[in-house]
């Protein structure tokens, strides 16, 4: 009897090991999606997608340790982790459109800074006599991670390049500031026109987006 009590429950076991497999595969991708940039609407439906796969892994781990069966396991885990998703996507856009932009800490002057004194990035059309970098703060991930964004133009050499990740690297060390997301475009695209009233406006139209690093 005592050998009875003793024993495993291989449908246990096999339980927990896929919601521990689970948990850690969600986690596994939204490391991968969270350090890669895929377009606005990629990056989203790959989020959610990692949060319910991690979701639905801690429920059913929790689920297998209770010694639920497989089955009931499963159904459990799913009642749980699809409205908990579902309410998590409004969360996670709202988030996105309220604290992504500004420099929210103050890092984005010094990452600037920076990156010109690599002396390869161009001057801005769009800011004539400045350098042609900018920089803002993004949310990635589930967790919603904060990102330096920096946009690099005219920088296409692969040389070049890596100096202005080099300095970025050691300034990210020394200053300890979040993780930079370095996105080079080939050039600016940038436009000015005369209204008939004769104020000038500028708009930027479609750019090539030729190399994406992350620092961090």
């Amino acid at each position: 009897m005592f050998e009875a009590v003793g024993e495993s429950n291989p449908a246990v076991t096999n339980t927990i090991g896929i919601g521990v497999l689970l948990m850690l595969s969600g986690l596994v991708l939204n490391y991968l999606f969270d350090r890669h940039s895929f377009g606005l609407r990629v990056e989203l439906f790959l989020t959610i997608v990692a949060f319910f796969v991690t979701v639905t892994g801690v429920v059913l781990s929790i689920a297998g340790v209770t010694s639920l069966p497989s089955r009931r396991a499963l159904r459990i885990a799913l009642l749980i982790s699809v409205p908990i998703t579902i309410l998590y996507v409004p969360f996670y856009v709202g988030v996105q459109f309220v604290q992504t932009g500004a420099d929210r800490f103050g890092e984005c002057t010094g990452l600037c800074q920076t990156a010109a004194a690599s002396e390869v990035v161009r001057v801005s059309l769009s800011v004539p006599g400045k350098p042609a970098v900018f920089c803002s703060i993004e949310r990635r991930g589930m967790f919603l991670s904060y990102y330096n964004q920096l946009t690099v133009y005219g920088v296409t050499d692969s040389a070049a390049q890596q100096k202005v990740l080099d300095g970025l690297t050691q300034h990210y060390r020394q200053a300890h500031t979040n993780p930079i997301q370095v996105m080079f475009y080939e050039r600016e695209n940038w436009t000015v026109r005369r209204g008939k009233s004769g104020v000038s406006s500028g708009a930027r139209g479609p750019e090539k987006l030729i190399r994406v690093a992350t620092v961090g």
